[in-house]
């Protein structure tokens, strides 16, 4: 499909889209999260449920709640995402998102979703790279944004990973994320993540980079089985520290009631701290039931009108969740100093941590004996490349290196993060975002 005859594909003929018109008015929203069903649902069921769905959400009268509809998880039996999205109702379409994988697809596919997504009326589209896998076919998120953002009509969505607790990875995220909002990303999701720091951390830093896109938080309603599975790190991308896996063991050992009123009550905190925060919503997940996702909301609006100021929410959260959290991340790199002592200062604004000198081994100092040194130029230093990637991810790091530095799937470093270390050894950090555009 020749770009002309793409940017034909995408006429929304000036239809309305009530999800923009509220996160740029700054009103704040909740995305339940709708996952595709797998191909051994009969589609009959799927859509059914999927209506259900949709009719509890948009019938929540504390909060402008919208669905987000995920893409499929590896299963090519499975519908995509922006498919099943295409049976949602066709007056209400613009008040939920849906995502877009680059999972074996390559860039001829991806033009072929966005052309249902534009034809069924589904405008707002998150780009993600999807799970790993061998394919060098696949479309990386950055590739897909670049997409959307260069059709007509669209409101285009990105990811980040803010938990990231080693300072090379965490600035290799940083900067995906500001090369993606400076090119005009609409809007970005955080990956699921229980490090509140982290997330005044990532508001601090788009603050003082004057990146005001809006931002919405992947939370994660936890039941036992989520807990079990979070607890042995089966949840790709999660870190969770001693004392808080310990925290969420001793809710569990009396019941499952008791359980569920701590989680929710956990959730009502949270909610108030991404409102107080500058975020522009929440984006919930496994709340996929039509009365849970009810139960869950009234517990956000709860927070939202309960906690009013930051130092509210502080004295809460100090007393009830802050040495769990800040014990199990307490020696973990932050980039501001101050995180959750106060709200953002406009009179003072906060100073970034320095960084520490990166560790160079002796053969790459070797390498970089010989790159330039008046820019950091990745090409040349031969980091990152697509081939040294297992993601094939050319446009930055994904949301799963590991706590250690690690790519997720392999022994070796995430080549982001390498191209970090090598920058700031080369002392050319000022315009490495230019480089993921």
């Amino acid at each position: 499909m020749g770009s002309n005859d793409f940017q034909l594909e995408m006429n929304f003929s000036e239809r309305q889209n009530r999800f923009r018109k509220l996160v740029e008015d700054g009103t704040f929203s909740l995305l339940i999260e709708g996952p595709v069903p797998g191909p051994q649902m009969p589609p009959q069921e799927a859509v059914k449920e999927l209506k259900a769905l949709e009719e509890a959400v948009l019938g929540i009268d504390d909060l402008s709640c919208g669905l987000a509809i995920l893409d499929r998880n590896g299963n090519q039996e499975a519908w995509s995402g922006i498919e099943f999205a295409a049976h949602l109702s066709e007056e209400n379409r613009d008040r939920h998102v849906v995502y877009l994988s680059g999972r074996n697809r390559n860039m001829k596919e991806i033009d072929r979703q966005l052309a249902i997504a534009a034809n069924a009326g589904n405008m707002n589209v998150v780009a993600v790279s999807g799970d790993l896998d061998d394919s060098p076919e696949r479309s990386d998120s950055g590739k897909i944004f670049k997409r959307i953002a260069g059709a007509k009509g669209f409101f285009s969505g990105v990811t980040v990973n803010p938990y990231q607790y080693d300072p090379w990875a965490l600035m290799a995220q940083y900067a995906k994320i500001a090369a993606r909002l400076i090119e005009d990303a609409g809007f970005f999701v955080t990956q699921i993540g229980w490090d509140t720091l982290k997330l005044q951390s990532l508001s601090w830093f788009l603050l003082t980079r004057a990146l005001y896109a809006p931002g919405f938080v992947r939370l994660l309603y936890l039941t036992p089985e989520r807990m079990k599975n979070l607890v042995e790190m089966k949840t790709p991308g999660i870190i969770i520290g001693k004392e808080l896996r310990e925290t969420l063991e001793k809710e569990l050992c009396y019941s499952r009631t008791q359980f569920e009123v701590a989680q929710l009550k956990r959730l009502k905190l949270q909610a108030a701290a991404c409102k107080l925060m500058g975020f522009s919503g929440i984006q919930l997940c496994g709340t996929d039931h039509p009365q849970t996702a009810a139960a869950a909301a009234k517990v956000i609006a709860q927070g939202i009108r309960e906690y009013k100021t930051f130092e509210e929410f502080l004295e809460v959260y100090r007393a009830e969740a802050a040495e769990s959290e800040v014990n199990s991340f307490h020696l973990r790199f932050q980039l501001f100093d101050r995180v959750l002592k106060r709200p953002y200062p406009f009179d003072a604004p906060p100073s970034p941590t320095e960084l520490p000198a990166p560790a160079i081994s002796f053969s790459e100092k070797l390498a970089l004996k010989f790159a330039p040194k008046d820019a950091f130029s990745s090409r040349r230093c031969g980091v990152p490349t697509v081939k040294m990637c297992p993601k094939h991810k050319s446009t930055g790091p994904c949301g799963g290196v590991r706590d250690d530095g690690r790519c997720e799937n392999s022994k070796q470093e995430c080549a982001y993060r390498k191209w970090f270390r090598f920058a700031a050894a080369l002392d050319s950090l000022t315009g490495i975002e230019k480089e993921l555009m």
